[in-house]
């Protein structure tokens, strides 16, 4: 990222060593401040939003539902090339998506790729990326996700203070909110699962952290675990109906409720 390709980039260097955490910058013109590239609290982003605008992604869902895989998939497939039409433009918080994706890389020595859980002590924090079109005249979109332990979401559901607390929902351009697809496919987890996800969309509608200007996707996760249950049809046709059911329910009071499916992190390579 280093080098010198325009007066824009400059520009940009110049803002980021503004921001950027570290020590002073020294008298010798030659060194730069660099930003920390830990992960950013609440204090990070109010102070990035004061050098640029930025997109917030608020992704919710229970412990184990897939956030923080979700997070570094989207790191590591924007890494290997263009994803989407969008290239890959840099991050504030490279550090900390780095430590993430460690254990699903072979450098780690583990046999089989995880993803470290955000614990209850990290509270809510925010990862950045910074993506540009991949064919097309630049034009830089920053975008924060948000991460946060999915045990605090659980007692949300049932605790409108908790709800109150959570930031992340109210200043969310868009809520993803998970559904575990490895639940799902489990008959004994299955209406459980999709409950859970029909509780916290009724509780931040009914506590005001949603309203009729939200933009709410609801992400089915894991389905590489879905096609491989033995009665995978009974799956996605239980979905389907729950997805009918929450249009009904909920899309009035919504701007746009949309559904999607992932596999984030397919061993076969079949997804």
């Amino acid at each position: 990222n280093f080098g010198s390709t325009g007066e824009d980039d400059l520009d940009v260097y110049e803002d980021d060593a503004a921001v950027g955490s570290g020590p002073s910058v020294d008298s010798d013109e030659d060194r730069v401040v660099l930003p920390g590239g830990e992960a950013l609290d609440a204090a990070g982003v109010d102070q990035f939003l004061r050098w640029r605008p930025a997109t917030f992604v608020s992704i919710v869902g229970d412990k184990d539902s897939g956030k923080s895989t979700l997070i570094c998939a989207l790191y590591d497939r924007l890494l290997r090339g263009s994803f989407a039409a969008l290239g890959f433009a840099g991050s504030r918080t490279l550090v900390a998506l780095e430590r993430r994706l460690h254990y699903s890389r072979v450098d780690s020595g583990r046999a089989s790729p995880d993803t470290p859980r955000t614990s209850l002590s990290e509270g809510l924090h925010y990862f950045h990326f910074a993506l540009a079109p991949a064919n097309g005249p630049p034009a830089r979109v920053d975008i924060l996700l948000s991460d946060r332990a999915g045990e605090v979401y659980r007692q949300a559901r049932g605790n409108s203070r908790v709800i109150a607390s959570l930031s992340e929902i109210p200043q969310a351009d868009r809520l993803v909110l998970l559904l575990d697809g490895r639940r799902a496919g489990n008959a004994i987890e299955r209406a459980d699962s999709m409950q859970s996800v029909r509780q916290t969309l009724r509780a931040f509608l009914d506590n005001d952290a949603l309203s009729a200007t939200s933009i709410v996707q609801v992400v089915t996760t894991k389905v590489d675990l879905i096609d491989a249950c033995e009665d995978a049809k009974d799956v996605v046709n239980a979905l389907q109906t729950f997805q009918e059911r929450l249009v009904r329910d909920f899309g009035p009071r919504l701007r746009e409720l949309t559904f999607w499916k992932i596999a984030a992190r397919d061993p076969t390579g079949h997804f």
